[in-house]
């Protein structure tokens, strides 16, 4: 082989050893860039979880407080109901609101315990009819809950989910989240898209704040009351009534009799917690479920993202 030749095969050599070291150098500052990022992104995540047992002590004392001030009685012009301030430490800053559960039908109110409550069934039929939906959907949110395997007469039980592909069973427990309805056979997208905002999934019973409530959960009161009664009644969503006694006064004057205000109330016991950290940029959501009681304020569920 000639000098010549010989001189353009190692030229060549050197030319693949070079390219091939800046590949493998490269592959290795992007590995190690992946890797700081992971690692800054977890210590992040961790410090989020700390600041927001700090934001859960401020809405803890938000809610006693206004329980002191106010016992019995939760609507939009609360303290609590304002957002919290942004809080600004070094490299991070910190949001946070608080969410009313009161003002939504629980879905796990439909079987508590052992057995049915049937106001609760009638008080969800008539929500299910106020939204033009069908209220076979009752049962079979109760048939999800209960523990027995013997279907309502609209309702689901095993059979009925066992034959779809893929085979699925019912729950036999409460709801966790509210997007377990999703699975019920008569609720598709477009329903669920229609339910999902009127409903909720508490671990225990809890009445519907009428503060809160939707025209939709205003018609779940009485089988006579019209749409433009429950526009009314919502006050536009700024209702601030003080005793369910002002709620039958406010039933009366347009035109409704008396009706059994068993499962409504003027007040809230369960919130959810909302604090969004954005560290270096990167913001990171956690939520909380916290149940007030006399006296103090338990975290019941913690979760990254939102409730």
């Amino acid at each position: 082989m000639s000098a010549r030749r010989q001189r353009g095969v190692a030229l060549l050599a050197a030319v693949l050893v070079v390219a091939l070291a800046t590949v493998l150098i490269a592959a290795l500052l992007d590995r190690s860039e992946a890797t700081l990022a992971r690692t800054r992104n977890s210590q992040r995540a961790a410090q989020g979880w700390e600041l927001m047992r700090g934001v859960e002590g401020w809405a803890g004392a938000v809610l006693l407080q206004d329980a002191s001030d106010a016992p019995g009685i939760d609507s939009r012009e609360d303290p609590w109901a304002q957002d919290m301030p942004p809080i600004d430490l070094p490299g991070v800053r910190i949001f946070g609101r608080l969410r009313d559960q009161g003002g939504c039908f629980n879905l796990n109110s439909l079987h508590p315990g052992d057995a049915d409550d049937a106001g609760a069934i009638a008080r969800f039929e008539r929500l299910l009819r106020a939204l033009r939906l069908d209220p076979a959907i009752a049962e079979q949110v109760a048939d999800w809950i209960d523990a027995d395997a013997i279907p309502r007469s609209r309702g689901a039980e095993d059979a009925a989910y066992l034959a779809r592909q893929p085979p699925q069973r019912a729950a036999n427990q409460p709801f966790v989240h509210v997007s377990e309805l999703r699975l019920l056979p008569g609720v598709t997208p477009e329903v669920y898209a229609l339910l999902a905002p009127e409903v909720c999934a508490l671990p225990a019973a809890a009445p519907i704040n009428l503060n809160f409530a939707s025209p939709a959960l205003w018609m779940s009161l009485s089988e006579a009351m019209t749409p433009s009664m429950a526009e009314r009644l919502a006050r536009d969503g700024q209702a601030n009534y003080a005793s369910t006694d002002e709620v039958q006064r406010e039933l009366a004057q347009i035109g409704l009799p008396p009706v059994p205000l068993a499962g409504y109330a003027v007040g809230t016991e369960w919130f959810i917690l909302e604090a969004q950290v954005i560290a270096d940029g990167i913001p990171f959501l956690y939520s909380s479920l916290l149940h007030r009681r006399p006296g103090r304020v338990e975290v019941i569920a913690r979760a990254r993202g939102r409730l």
